[in-house]
């Protein structure tokens, strides 16, 4: 009788592809990733601040991790038309012809805004026109400093002027008067406080001086 040897192959075959079909997976699943952005109100702070969260899970194991990145954006720089002015006669130590004033400068706008420098004030007439006077920008009570103004914050500078006699053909006389933050004359008008009736046109300068904006009004007339 011949013997089988042709059946020994078959089986090894056999069993190595069993061996194949048993044999556990080594692939693995890519971490998944989500990316979610949120932005805080521009009107909250000094300007806009956008935060982006990155979530990371690892269906393996399932751990998660999550990092968050914060980016904030300066406020703009504040535009006339977006404060209010309000100058107040200061009678301490008026004199004859040496008369003060403080300057406030409101934001009125939802948004922080910055302020820096000096604003410009102007006389203006009965008329609706610009008085020429003689002005000039002091660092008083200091030098200007950058000034972030939040929805409803305020800034301060103090104003001196030498006033006249309306007679003098070189004398400015006015009823009211107007500031500026783009230019160096005319603007927005500014609500007066203190000051003599409008009708009267009796705010007279023959030289002004302006002081730099600061974030307190502590000492901002006193120069």
């Amino acid at each position: 009788m011949r013997p089988m040897l042709l059946a020994v192959p078959a089986i090894a075959a056999a069993a190595v592809f069993l061996g194949a079909c048993d044999a556990p997976s080594t692939a693995t699943s890519a971490p998944a990733t989500t990316t979610s952005t949120s932005s805080a109100p521009a009107g909250a702070g000094a300007g806009s601040t956008t935060t982006t969260g990155t979530t990371t899970s690892n269906s393996k194991t399932g751990d998660t991790k999550t990092t968050s990145t914060r980016t904030t954006t300066a406020a703009p720089v504040c535009r006339t038309r977006d404060l209010t002015a309000v100058v107040t006669w200061q009678p301490q130590g008026d004199t004859t012809q040496t008369h003060r004033g403080l300057v406030t400068l409101s934001n009125k706008k939802k948004n922080s805004c910055t302020v820096e420098g000096w604003a410009a004030i102007s006389l203006v007439n009965a008329a609706d026109e610009v008085v020429p006077v003689k002005s000039s920008q002091v660092n008083q009570p200091g030098k200007p400093v950058k000034i972030t103004l939040r929805p409803g914050g305020s800034a301060w500078a103090g104003i001196k002027w030498t006033a006249c006699d309306k007679g003098d053909s070189s004398c400015g006389a006015g009823n009211t008067l107007r500031f500026n933050l783009e230019a160096s004359t005319d603007g927005d008008v500014a609500h007066l406080e203190g000051f003599p009736n409008p009708e009267d046109s009796d705010i007279t300068m023959k030289r002004l001086q302006i002081g730099s904006l600061q974030p307190s009004n502590q000492g901002v007339v006193a120069w």
